[in-house]
């Protein structure tokens, strides 16, 4: 038996109200966001605009624990020893690297004394800190640099400043607080802090030097001030960064470079192929965010990017590098079709309509089938010669504690009955013709509800759903908090919903009305909010 349990299905793993909602509705005071811990991505890009350090570093310090997906969640991270350990190497490779390569980038002074010193401090502390230093930061600061200036001259006195700021938790962490000295309920966000969480949240890096112009001056004080600098901001190129860093998440492309197959059944695949499976998946995802940019476009759109060891995707360029074709035909039409995808979303040794389904009604719908309870055995069924993968998982869930979950997967994950394991395409299975018909028997959005031939179809139902783009933009929305949603976040929620969909689900958008939420520019104190 499958263990699952009888009875309603959950709609969303957030309390959010699914539910429409009031457009008048008031927004409540939700959750402020504690100091974040500097992910590991942001970290590589954050020392890469402020040292012009490409190493990337961050590779070796401990992974952060997922919620729901997300690594950013600010109550899950915690430095432990093996941090501080990464951390101090990183820092002094750094140092060095950046004084040795590209001194220019952190000394802003051309007399090696203590007057530069202290420009020096003063300078590469704003960039590193992400705001204006402290008296008595640059007091400290200032007084280490003298004491290694005395010693070891002006470079060992640039080496060892450097390295000092690197592993302070001003630089570590995100401040985002401003409660001040005084208590206060609910504190709006000004300068610098607003500063750091709109350049996190859009380029997934430190701000540049005209964004805390920005802040030093007031500019984003107002909402009109922080929306203006948020469309510069999307404008740039740097705005694929802070996209990307949330579709990485969202579809676990780490997952996808580390996926493993039988080579037995699947002789053709090897550790190169799922390198090439999570870069094609990429540049699919940055190719629809850099023409239309749109969900829509996401879920349908029938470009598919290779290299030779995906000829067997054909008909594709023959390549080395990875080419950008436009695939004929409906079997390349979307994210859902991507071989990159359809492989993670796989067993070892065959394909898998649970896995497929999950992440439709999950990642995209939002409405989750329950999980099989602890001890449970979800062993999937044994691979035949004879049945096809659709015969075998229909057995599977006639009994009825599988049945309680597998009613609502199936009908999705047959779907995708068309693509093997390797995400290639098939018309039939051990000698039989493949029944790709199916569809979503339960939901909230009745649009997407009904039958189907093939993920093609069910793509275009869910390209056209209100309740596709409202959980898409929940899921944005927590990323760019940080944190878990609330049922105080249900008035946000839903009008940032009204927004993406009626920008056609623009992606940027989306962001831009994250961004001009109260929400964003607010924090709690939770120890005063009821």
């Amino acid at each position: 038996m499958c263990g699952c349990k009888p009875g309603p299905r959950p709609t969303d793993p957030d309390p959010v109200t699914p539910d429409p909602v009031p457009s008048d509705c008031a927004a409540e005071v939700t959750m402020g966001t504690p100091l974040r811990l500097l992910t590991r991505a942001e970290y590589n890009l954050t020392v890469r605009d402020l040292l012009g350090a490409t190493a990337k570093p961050a590779k070796d310090f401990p992974r952060e624990p997922l919620a729901q997906g997300l690594d950013n969640d600010a109550t899950l991270t915690q430095v432990t020893g093996s941090h501080v350990s990464a951390y101090l190497d990183a820092a002094e490779f750094l140092a060095l690297d950046t004084l040795t390569n590209r001194r220019a980038k952190i000394v802003p002074c051309t007399t090696a004394d203590l007057a530069c010193g202290d420009l020096f401090v003063a300078t590469a502390g704003l960039r590193a800190f992400r705001r204006p230093l402290t008296a008595e930061e640059r007091s400290n600061l200032n007084t280490l640099f003298g004491a290694i200036f005395a010693t070891e001259g002006f470079d060992g006195a640039v080496e060892v400043t450097l390295q000092s700021m690197l592993q302070s938790p001003q630089f570590l962490y995100r401040d985002e607080q401003a409660l001040g000295p005084v208590p206060q309920p609910v504190v709006t966000l000004r300068g610098f802090e607003i500063a750091s969480r709109l350049s996190y949240f859009l380029w997934a890096t430190m701000p540049d030097d005209a964004l805390l112009e920005a802040a030093a001056n007031g500019a984003l004080d107002t909402p009109e001030g922080l929306s203006a600098e948020a469309k510069r901001m999307l404008a740039d190129p740097k705005s694929m960064d802070g996209l990307m860093r949330f579709f990485s998440l969202w579809l676990y492309l780490d997952g996808v470079e580390t996926t493993e197959k039988n080579t037995q059944v699947y002789p053709q695949f090897s550790p190169t192929l799922a390198r090439s499976w999570r870069r094609s998946l990429e540049l699919y995802v940055q190719d629809v965010l850099t023409h239309e940019g749109t969900l829509a476009a996401l879920l349908t759109s029938n470009v598919m990017y290779s290299n030779d060891s995906m000829a067997m995707y054909g008909p594709v360029a023959p390549s080395a590098e990875f080419v950008r074709n436009e695939m004929p035909g409906d079997t390349r039409r979307g994210l859902l079709t991507q071989p990159g995808f359809l492989a993670f979303k796989s067993l070892p040794d065959g394909s898998s309509p649970v896995r497929r389904g999950v992440f439709v009604l999950d990642k995209l719908m939002c409405e989750p089938p329950p999980p099989p309870p602890a001890g449970a055995n979800i062993t999937p069924p044994g691979p035949s010669v004879t049945n096809t993968t659709r015969e075998r998982f229909a057995a599977h869930s006639l009994s009825p504690g599988c049945k309680a979950c597998h009613q609502f997967i199936d009908p999705v994950g047959f779907t995708f009955e068309h693509y093997d394991g390797l995400g290639q395409w098939r018309d039939t299975e051990n000698g039989q013709v493949i029944d790709s018909t199916g569809g979503v028997v339960a939901s909230r959005d009745a649009t997407v509800l009904g039958a189907v031939n093939g993920v093609g179809e069910l793509s275009q139902k869910l390209a056209a759903s209100r309740n596709v783009h409202d959980c898409v933009t929940k899921e944005f929305y927590r990323f760019a908090l940080g944190r878990p949603l609330t049922q105080a976040d249900t008035c946000t929620a839903t009008r940032l919903g009204d927004r993406f969909m009626g920008s056609g689900g623009s992606f940027k958008e989306l962001m831009l009305a994250i961004v001009e939420a109260d929400s964003f520019r607010s924090n709690a104190n939770p120890e005063m909010t009821p």
